[in-house]
């Protein structure tokens, strides 16, 4: 890298753990208990992942795609989405996911050598605390510096808000930061806040265009990591 990053900036579902099969199958167990007839296989939620948020991909699914119309309004998918965020708490609270190979190191090693973290993700807050706690045993507070997510700003990936929001809370200027993601719409959102972003693929995405990725790495084991951060973070 041209210039070594202060901070790493990371995604969240996809990134620090594969998240996203949790979430389609709370998603399910909710439009099931509800009766909606509403069921999202894996291709189809893949498809919806070009959304961000799950609210917003509940607006985007009963709009464009269902043949089920259900006239739900935005207090409906509210409550909808609380619902599913409650599941998946819950099941990530007893164990049902692990960080990504990878993940705990880049982390633990970055800590030690003072290096900042920062997550900026259109996930929740909610949706954050239990996989920290889970994976940590920590709050997020404990571990990153700043948290931008989805509730705190105007516009979620592929826009650049969340990223930015980081900058500003943080007093950074995008060459100070390097982004970790797993998404073409999470690599958009770094690059439209000008910062160098590194892509690890996660099992949703391995098809997406990531032309414009400034390292692409198959995992984020430490071999699979580009030599300047390998540097960085582990001499």
């Amino acid at each position: 890298m041209k210039n070594i990053p202060s901070t790493l900036i990371f995604d969240v579902d996809g990134t620090l753990a594969e998240t996203e099969e949790l979430h389609r199958k709370a998603f399910n167990d909710v439009f099931k208990k509800r009766r909606l007839k509403w069921h999202w296989n894996k291709s189809l939620y893949g498809q919806l992942l070009r959304i961000a948020g799950g609210k917003e991909r509940i607006k985007f699914y009963q709009t464009n795609v269902t043949c089920h119309k259900i006239p739900l309004n935005d207090g409906d998918i509210s409550l909808i989405h609380k619902e599913k965020t409650q599941i998946y708490s819950h099941w990530v609270e007893n164990g049902a996911l692990t960080l990504r190979p990878g993940i705990h190191c880049i982390i633990t090693k970055a800590l030690e050598k003072n290096i900042r973290l920062a997550i900026a993700t259109s996930t929740s807050y909610s949706n954050l605390i239990p996989l920290t706690q889970s994976c940590f045993g920590k709050k997020p507070e404990e571990i990153f510096s700043c948290l931008a997510t989805g509730n705190l700003v105007r516009k979620k990936k592929p826009a650049a808000d969340l990223y930015n929001l980081v900058l500003q809370k943080l007093s950074l200027e995008p060459k100070e930061c390097l982004a970790i993601e797993d998404s073409r719409i999470g690599l958009m959102s770094a690059k439209g806040a000008n910062i160098r972003t590194m892509v690890s693929p996660s099992l949703y995405h391995i098809k997406d265009d990531f032309t414009e990725a400034d390292h692409l790495c198959e995992s984020l084991e430490e071999e699979q990591l580009p030599e300047e951060l390998r540097q960085l973070l582990f001499q």
